[in-house]
């Protein structure tokens, strides 16, 4: 009896170890879990931000580290880790090298979804940078309104239009405050989803992102998901709706695209930047008793530059 419980145990134990080993071995792995615990949390953006500084005893997985894939392990990937961990970046899976390493992958081999983190993880890097400048010029272009009803007013809200789109530049200073300059600036928290297209080409000084965004159709009271997650689309008009007493039948805002094209240098630090945002506008209204009703379209453009 003895030597049956032996073997039962023996058998139970060995089993144990065969089930923890195919376990660890399929296990899956993300980018950031630095403790390969199966998780990324705050201990392996701590660990990702002590190797970055160079303190001694870090022995960490470069490439597991290296979470915006600039090739740089920094406190920019730190703080992609503790996003990470609160939920507000979803994981990735890690995959390990083939083992051909003839020809390592640069940005110009992202896919979509790589290409959009690398340009949400450039802006994020310029605005968490210590000393950063940022020269913004906001402009448009062929801001026309097709067609308008009653007719005689036509000119007039033509020429409201025009003085209401004049360009302006605006220079600012900030010293790591990312919250303010995104404020400044533009969004980072573009979704793959969101982008028709994303690609990345060298140049003489570094790479070339170009992102096209999807087509999004709304209401005045709906903000475009893409256009809010990347860029500037038009908000409070139900504020100034309400604000004038006019009663909206029906409206239609077109985001027809817009382009996104950003220069970084070689470690991917943001040179410049530019959103050019085409749109269609459709509306009908009540105003003062007198029903309105028009189409435009135009292109609002944003020219960033940035220096460090």
């Amino acid at each position: 009896m003895n030597k049956l419980i032996k073997a039962l145990i023996s058998t139970a134990i060995a089993s144990a170890i065969v089930a923890s080993a195919a376990t660890a071995s399929f296990a899956t792995e993300y980018m950031g879990d630095i403790n390969n615990d199966g998780e990324v949390n705050s201990v392996d953006a701590l660990e990702i931000l002590r190797y970055s500084v160079g303190m001694d005893g870090v022995d960490i997985n470069e490439k597991k580290a290296d979470l915006n894939g600039d090739g740089i392990i920094n406190s920019v990937d730190a703080f992609q880790a503790l996003n990470i961990g609160i939920g507000l970046v979803e994981k990735s899976e890690f995959i390990e090298d083939s083992g051909n390493d003839d020809e390592e992958k640069t940005p110009v081999d992202f896919n979509k979804e790589e290409t959009v983190h690398y340009y949400n993880a450039a802006l994020e890097k310029a605005y968490a940078s210590e000393s950063l400048t940022i020269k913004k010029t906001v402009g448009f272009d062929n801001i026309t309104l097709e067609a308008f009803k009653p007719t005689s007013f036509k000119s007039t809200v033509q020429k409201l239009i025009d003085e209401n789109t004049k360009p302006s530049t605006e220079t600012k200073e900030f010293n790591s405050d990312a919250s303010a300059a995104m404020s400044f600036l533009v969004p980072t928290a573009l979704e793959a989803d969101g982008a028709k297209d994303a690609s990345i080409e060298k140049t003489e000084n570094g790479y070339k992102v170009t992102i096209t965004l999807v087509e999004e159709k709304v209401n005045y009271k709906t903000a475009p998901k893409y256009n809010t997650q990347a860029s500037l689309p038009i908000t409070g008009i139900e504020a100034l709706v309400k604000e004038y007493g006019v009663t909206v039948k029906s409206s239609q805002l077109d985001y027809m695209g817009t382009v996104i094209t950003a220069e970084l240098d070689e470690n991917g630090n943001l040179l410049s930047l530019n959103h050019t945002m085409k749109l269609k506008v459709a509306a009908k209204a009540t105003y003062l008793l007198t029903s309105v009703e028009g189409n435009g379209s135009g292109t609002y453009i944003l020219d960033a530059e940035f220096s460090y």
